[in-house]
């Protein structure tokens, strides 16, 4: 679960530096990184799961790797749709928006990448279990 948090941080981070081209247009900036601090836990929960689920049931490296690409890809939209569910002050989907979820699904990817060797490790062995 340590694992997956830090996926989320890092992602966050990497989100804010993607993004920081947005800063021409401040509020529309300050709107998408509040977006990202409030909502963001949802793709948090849902990566989360997936991860968990992996861990349990999957230990092939290359097909966890991509069932975590694919998961990045549904806790990014799994968070936007909450966001259109229980935001009624901004609409999301206008055209200076559209940009953030794409850039959200390439700074998850790319957390994913560089997480790729503690990923493998978890192929091996539970990753709170005992160090061999």
């Amino acid at each position: 679960m340590k694992a997956a948090f830090i996926i989320y941080c890092r992602a966050v981070g990497l989100y804010a530096i993607l993004t920081l081209v947005m800063l021409a247009r401040p509020e529309v900036y300050l709107i998408s990184m509040g977006y990202v601090l409030i909502y963001g836990w949802f793709a948090w929960l849902a990566f989360t799961l997936i991860y968990l689920l992996l861990n349990r049931i999957l230990f092939d490296f290359v097909l966890k790797l991509v069932v975590l690409f694919v998961a990045v890809i549904g806790a990014v939209l799994f968070a936007y749709y909450m966001i259109g569910l229980f935001s009624l002050s901004h609409e999301i989907w206008v055209s200076e928006f559209f940009v953030f979820p794409f850039l959200a699904i390439i700074a998850g990817w790319i957390s994913v990448c560089v997480s790729r060797e503690r990923i493998r490790r978890s192929c091996y062995a539970p990753e709170n279990g005992p160090a061999v």
